[in-house]
């Protein structure tokens, strides 16, 4: 293939970038401004990080550039830190730039542009497909994929954040590359999957994960209206995360994939009380503010948010069940309202009307555990009802706990 090269002036590649470039070229080693970056400008999208490709092998690069880092070595891979952002400059695959695009995944990521001279390679027509918003593979979908299995989540992630739809034959080869997907370093996995649950099409890219086997692999039972549930969901990713794990196993699912511990923990928290509606009484302001201080009340709007988008466009929207669910959940949200105004669910023990010597005074008793045991009595008797934190009142439970029988004898 002999692609002739177009004459493009591109707005908006940063100054370090096409400097690193043009000290590559200075030195002798042809250089090619390649990756998202430069795919995004061309769709007019926020470009995201530029790539280079250059005929220097690492060991210049990393002579030439004092900064860099060798961050893939394997792959001829450098990193070179820039007020732009980190850029990675690759050594070209084969013996020149044409056949380096040959090896990419995707005809949209198969181009190349030359600073020094304002040329723009396209082989494989990427331009053309993203004018028509598709997504192919460059040359052969199942021998790109067989390369590397992670072109798969990239092709599903790609189909969401630009809106791109996949052409035939590489949404085949998704489901062949399902099995090579545990070979793949788990942390490539998430970056992956967290871009595509924060994605504009992510309702769009969550069918594809499904119905080209992925998902399958990566969250067993998630649940089969996850797609338009997630879709429905503010983007934050705790929440989505939840929205899309329901009925399967969050814990191990996230664990596996390297996911924070703080992230893993949160997703489960917001799923064990799920659905935030169930067993209270919004009657009883009681019964409400037990249930908004056992769950929190930051995690509240998080519960509140994924049970009404289940509730609307789930797999029983619009049944008598659902219907009867949003109207209990409304019911539920004007009782958090309710309890918030009238305050104290961020109680503390400081915050009560009397302290730690006043119990020892009223118990006739010294320091010790049974003074913290009846604080936390007194913060849990108030957390129910604010009302009862007066000394008065405070005084009298005191006695009340004091008088009662202790567990333990025998008889």
């Amino acid at each position: 293939m002999e692609p002739s090269p177009l004459r493009l002036e591109i707005d908006g590649i940063p100054e370090p970038v096409c400097a690193l470039a043009e000290a590559l070229e200075a030195s002798g080693y042809a250089t090619w401004i390649v990756g998202g970056g430069l795919r995004d400008l061309l769709c007019e999208k926020p470009p995201g990080d530029f790539d280079l490709a250059t005929a220097a092998p690492p060991e210049a690069v990393l002579s030439r550039f004092p900064r860099a880092v060798p961050i893939g070595l394997r792959f001829g891979t450098v990193m070179v830190p820039t007020p732009a952002g980190p850029v990675d400059i690759t050594t070209l695959r084969g013996n020149d730039i044409e056949e380096d695009l040959g090896h990419r995944d995707f005809t949209v990521n198969a181009l190349a542009w030359h600073p020094g001279r304002g040329e723009l390679l396209d082989p494989f027509d990427g331009r053309s497909d993203l004018a028509k918003g598709r997504l192919r593979a460059v040359r052969c979908a199942a021998d790109r994929l067989a390369e590397d299995p992670l072109r798969a989540l990239r092709a599903v992630r790609l189909v969401a954040t630009h809106g791109l739809e996949i052409d035939d034959e590489l949404a085949q080869a998704l489901g062949d590359a399902v099995p090579a997907l545990s070979r793949v370093a788990r942390e490539r996995v998430r970056h992956e999957l967290v871009t595509l649950l924060l994605a504009p099409g992510v309702a769009t890219g969550l069918r594809l994960l499904r119905d080209g086997g992925l998902e399958a692999r990566l969250a067993p039972a998630a649940a089969p209206d996850a797609a338009a549930v997630v879709e429905a969901l503010p983007a934050r990713l705790e929440l989505r995360l939840a929205g899309w794990l329901r009925g399967a196993r969050p814990t191990a699912i996230l664990r596996k994939l390297r996911f924070a511990r703080r992230t893993t923990d949160s997703v489960a928290d917001l799923l064990r009380w799920h659905p935030v509606e169930w067993n209270v009484d919004t009657q009883r302001d009681v019964a409400v503010r037990r249930h908004l201080k056992q769950i929190g009340p930051e995690r509240a709007d998080d519960l509140v948010a994924l049970r009404h988008a289940e509730l609307r466009v789930g797999e029983s929207a619009g049944t008598p069940r659902a219907v009867a669910g949003l109207a209990q959940l409304e019911a539920l949200v004007a009782a958090f309202e309710r309890v918030r105004q009238a305050g104290d669910l961020a109680l503390r023990r400081r915050d009560l009307a009397i302290d730690g010597k006043e119990v020892m005074r009223l118990l006739g008793c010294g320091p010790g555990p049974h003074v913290g045991r009846t604080l936390a009595f007194l913060t849990h008797c108030v957390v129910e009802d604010p009302s009862r934190n007066t000394p008065e009142t405070l005084h009298r439970l005191v006695e009340t706990l004091a008088a009662e029988p202790k567990g333990g004898d025998k008889s």
